[in-house]
């Protein structure tokens, strides 16, 4: 006998064991009787604790109803304290309460207490922000307006010229803006929509009437009439927010918040409702659950000893010896081997399944050697198709270099050629002749742009210089004193620019385009503005150029960094190859390129840069 077969033994018997204490022990299950009365006392402990939720959830309610009509601090402060009460008393019950559907209510009720009281201290700073602002700041802005007026119509009387009509219009304004403020003032009061329309109107005949008057003026006139076009600007954001603020505090209240006040009474009268259920539940259970157990107790001993004397003969004789052979099969299949056959397959038991495994695992191995030769079969000709694709690279950036190279030389002589003719014979061609003249010399110019840059974009990748110090921002402010800006665009570079060892002339080739491209493709220059930032993102620099000229439309983000295609003003200097150069610039280098656009104004290029 074999020492598998004692621990068969020794365990089976072990089990038997087992059971016949099982069943021992089950006879005094009777003790069990008294889980059901702690079950109780649980569900009692539960129900109190679910009344007392729902006593502070109207106490909550309450007090925020309190605060919404007196805006008493005392109401706030009190309504803090119920909440964090409520919050305590509901984490406490769910650590303690072992019911699912409890549990699950709780946590559905603690969603809603909290996006309830979120929404209320959202409102609370609505209301907060729309005092302050009805109080404080539009008086203060109102007074501004009004003082402007005031100066507006006393100019206008003292003004000989044109002063009547000036002043009976300096009049007008300050009616229509008296209209504003008493329509905002009622809206305040009295929240409601054509309020709010009526306040607008009268702002911007308010406007109408300076500008009409402005369009007219003399110089002594347009600062006034600018200074207070700005305040009435001023004023209008102001009473726009408070009307927000208002409209915002509305909504919270009379809907967010009421919504969730519903939702989380509702649960909390579920808790209630299944902790009285379960506590009449548990009580009836408890009688039928003694009887009960006495009668499972008994028969399960009996059961559990004839079964463990059944299974320990059977298995003893029936199971030792298929083991061992299955270990031995399992043993050479890990190895490695295959076999012809599995022993004891045509078993119906669990020794037949061992063998269905070994089986499967045999056939897994043949499989396995299948595929690793067809493995390394794909690997040799991964490598030859490897190198054949790096040839093929290769031969594509020498036919580019070469082609853009070779073709400069006739472009060249074409050039000079037409000098040549326009220095000899200048006095003898027609006008017609001379344009034409001109024309082929500047598609010459423009070949050979293009070939430089189709030269540029083969070399990328082959040429990049040594690594090198680089301080951004020093390269930034060279750049802006470098570029053509003869409308002095305002080019703003974020101060802690920061300084990485990298390939310095592509980089530079990057910000120069970039940069570039913004100033020639800007639709007002008077007013432009070109900012250069970036952010820290672990192993890469993300820089970003961004500019307040015309826009990009989004159809349109792939298409730029695409070999010659432009889009904007097409009369702007240049090949259409610039955003495709620095794309495949840093791409190179392993970082990335996008554009964020809304398609009518503002444009900002974000690209990734190594740190090393």
């Amino acid at each position: 006998m074999s020492s598998l077969q004692w621990k068969i033994y020794i365990g089976f018997g072990g089990i038997i064991l087992l059971l016949i204490s099982n069943g021992v022990l089950g006879i005094y299950g009777l003790g069990n009787a008294m889980q059901s009365f702690d079950q109780y006392r649980d569900v009692e402990k539960t129900y109190n604790e679910s009344l007392a939720i729902d006593r502070n959830v109207q106490e909550l309610k309450r007090r925020v109803n309190q605060y919404i009509n007196t805006g008493h601090s005392s109401n706030l402060d009190a309504a803090h304290v119920t909440y964090d009460k409520l919050q305590n008393q509901v984490d406490g019950l769910l650590s303690g309460v072992n019911d699912e559907e409890i549990s699950e209510s709780l946590i559905i009720m603690n969603s809603h207490l909290e996006g309830y009281f979120k929404n209320f201290t959202l409102a609370t700073e609505e209301r907060q922000l729309r005092t302050s602002l009805v109080q404080t700041s539009l008086p203060e802005q109102g007074q501004k307006v009004q003082a402007f007026l005031e100066k507006l119509e006393a100019q206008a009387h003292a003004n000989p010229q044109e002063s009547n009509r000036h002043y009976l219009a300096a009049l007008s304004a300050q009616r229509y803006f008296s209209i504003a403020e008493q329509n905002a003032l009622r809206y305040f009061a009295e929240p409601s929509t054509p309020f709010v329309d009526k306040t607008l109107s009268s702002l911007q005949d308010v406007r109408s009437i300076i500008e009409s008057i402005q369009a007219e003026a003399i110089d002594s006139e347009s600062e006034l009439l600018s200074d207070l076009l700005k305040q009435l600007d001023g004023y209008s954001k102001i009473c726009m927010r408070a009307f927000q603020a208002t409209r915002s505090y509305l909504y919270l209240v009379n809907v967010v918040m009421s919504g969730e006040a519903s939702e989380f009474a509702y649960y909390s009268m579920q808790i209630k409702n299944i902790a009285e259920t379960m506590r009449t539940e548990i009580n009836q259970a408890t009688i039928v659950h003694t009887q009960n157990i006495k009668n499972i107790t008994t028969i399960a001993i009996i059961g559990a000893l004839l079964i463990g004397l059944f299974y320990a003969w059977q298995l003893a004789y029936s199971v030792v010896q298929p083991i061992t052979a299955m270990t031995d099969t399992f043993r050479r299949l890990g190895a490695g081997e295959t076999l012809v056959a599995i022993p004891a397959t045509d078993r119906n038991d669990e020794i037949g399944e061992m063998a269905i495994a070994a089986d499967i695992f045999n056939k897994q191995n043949f499989v396995t050697k299948n595929l690793l030769q067809k493995s390394q079969k794909l690997s040799q000709e991964l490598i030859q198709k490897t190198r054949e694709l790096e040839m093929i690279n290769s031969e594509l950036d020498n036919f580019a270099y070469i082609a853009s190279h070779d073709l400069k030389s006739p472009l060249r002589g074409i050039d000079q050629l037409a000098k040549w003719i326009q220095e000899d014979s200048a006095e003898d061609l027609s006008e017609e002749s001379c344009v034409n003249l001109n024309k082929l010399q500047g598609r010459v110019r423009t070949m050979e742009t293009l070939l430089n840059d189709l030269l540029e974009y083969a070399r990328i990748g082959r040429v990049n210089g040594e690594c090198e110090p680089t301080d951004t921002g020093a390269m930034l402010r060279e750049i802006s004193d470098l570029i053509d800006n003869p409308e002095k665009i305002q080019i703003s570079i974020a101060p802690d620019m920061p300084v990485l060892n990298t390939f310095r002339t592509p980089l530079r080739h990057v910000f120069l385009n970039l940069v570039t491209n913004a100033v020639k493709h800007h639709d007002h220059p008077e007013s432009g503005k070109i900012e250069i930032d970036y952010q820290d993102l672990n192993e890469f620099y993300e820089f970003s150029v961004k500019d307040n000229g015309p826009g990009i439309d989004p159809k349109h983000h792939d298409r730029i960094f695409q070999m010659y295609q432009r889009v904007g003003n097409t009369n702007a200097d240049g090949s259409g190859m610039g955003l495709a150069i620095i794309k495949k610039q840093i791409e190179t280098l392993g970082g990335t390129i996008s554009v964020e656009s809304e398609g009518k104004q503002k444009t900002t290029f974000h690209f990734t840069w190594p740190k090393k």
